[in-house]
């Protein structure tokens, strides 16, 4: 893949994951919910981008404050 590209998903993803906790707070995500929307955001991701989707989705599901 060359480097632009790279920078490019890597900037997506970021931002995606940004997010995240906004989009499971407004529409009471579910694991499929965020799945779909993260693949829509950033395209098709890699394992390791998976660990750290589940990684928010769960701290964020476990955070009294919501």
């Amino acid at each position: 893949m060359p480097y632009h590209s790279l920078m490019t998903t890597n900037a997506m993803f970021n931002s995606a994951l940004q997010s995240l906790p906004q989009f499971i707070m407004e529409t009471d995500a579910d694991w499929g919910m965020v799945y779909d929307w993260m693949e829509d955001m950033c395209g098709p991701l890699r394992d390791e981008h998976w660990e750290e989707v589940a990684q928010v989705y769960k701290e964020f599901n476990n955070d009294s404050r919501f």
